[in-house]
């Protein structure tokens, strides 16, 4: 796991470019050996403009999943969802998430919200058969 690419960048005082090629070429050999390479991307922002990357790096990967935070009520959420699946299809909707004292809760899809992305949601009015 390499928990923080703008971390692996410092780590090889490149630019953009070089990281990229490193990169590809780590991940190709750690995938030739057997090895699951999971790469963590930080954005820069917790919410706004959506984007799967910083570093531009997910043509290597085989799947790409994001967390997102976006506000209900007043509160601070995290959503989570499949933006790729190389391999076959994936279901395309964005669930709860949550952290807890027990592990990692994928909860409820986010049925009747919107804005979950740009990280201020709404809630779309429900009609009697929505429930």
């Amino acid at each position: 796991m390499i928990d923080g690419i703008d971390g692996y960048t410092l780590s090889i005082q490149g630019e953009q470019t070089a990281l990229r090629r490193k990169l590809h070429a780590l991940c190709r050999y750690l995938k030739n050996v057997g090895v699951t390479v999971i790469l963590v991307d930080e954005v820069d922002g917790v919410t706004g403009e959506f984007q799967a990357t910083d570093a531009g790096i997910s043509y290597l990967a085989d799947n790409v999943l994001f967390l997102r935070y976006h506000e209900i009520n007043g509160e601070l959420r995290k959503a989570i969802g499949v933006l790729k699946k190389r391999l076959s299809d994936f279901e395309n909707a964005l669930r709860a998430f949550e952290i807890t004292g027990d592990g990692v809760v994928v909860g409820d899809h986010l049925s009747g919200h919107q804005g979950v992305l740009r990280g201020t949601t709404t809630t779309q009015d429900r009609g009697p058969h929505d429930e």
